[in-house]
């Protein structure tokens, strides 16, 4: 199950509307500014070698446990993920998510409905879309730092300077046709 353009496009200007609004235009975006400036909580709690993060929503209010054992780069992805959730899914009535690696839902023996794995791919593309904007990575493509390098150093080094990981960039470039 695939979004289809028109749905990608308006998570990607949800994301460019949140950092707008906050006057965010340059990496690495400060996701635990952000969350705290929308009221959400967050909490470092051990969800086990599985589980990324939870988020809980009660009324308008939203809590987020997120993995400490995670690496760094994880971690803030997965803030990005459950933020994601609040603010496209919220609406829905769901109170609760739980997130493991969106590979594990595939190799699982728990069968996913078609909604949650939708719900899945829209926190996955706002996450991305957020941490990663378009804009600023058209900017820092074109800054000279970067002018001399082979591929994987350069995508390397685009990763340092967003604070996510290199797959996560690999992802992100590949998928927003920017080179």
């Amino acid at each position: 199950m695939f979004l289809d353009h028109r749905h990608l496009e308006k998570i990607e200007q949800k994301a460019d509307e949140l950092l707008e609004s906050l006057g965010i235009h340059s990496p690495p975006v400060p996701i635990g500014e952000i969350l705290d400036k929308l009221g959400i909580t967050t909490v470092r709690y051990d969800l086990g070698a599985e589980l990324s993060g939870i988020l809980v929503v009660q009324g308008d209010k939203g809590t987020i446990g997120y993995n400490p054992t995670d690496s760094r780069t994880r971690q803030r992805f997965t803030l990005a993920h459950e933020l994601g959730h609040f603010l496209l899914h919220k609406h829905l009535g769901s109170e609760v998510f739980i997130d493991r690696d969106f590979i594990v839902k595939y190799r699982s023996q728990k069968t996913y409905s078609s909604l949650e794995l939708k719900q899945e791919q829209q926190a996955n593309i706002f996450a991305a879309a957020l941490l990663m904007p378009k804009r600023m990575l058209q900017n820092e493509f074109e800054k000279e730092t970067y002018k001399d390098l082979a591929e994987a150093e350069f995508i390397a080094a685009i990763a340092r300077a967003f604070n996510v990981s290199i797959q996560a960039m690999t992802y992100r470039i590949a998928n927003s046709n920017l080179i």
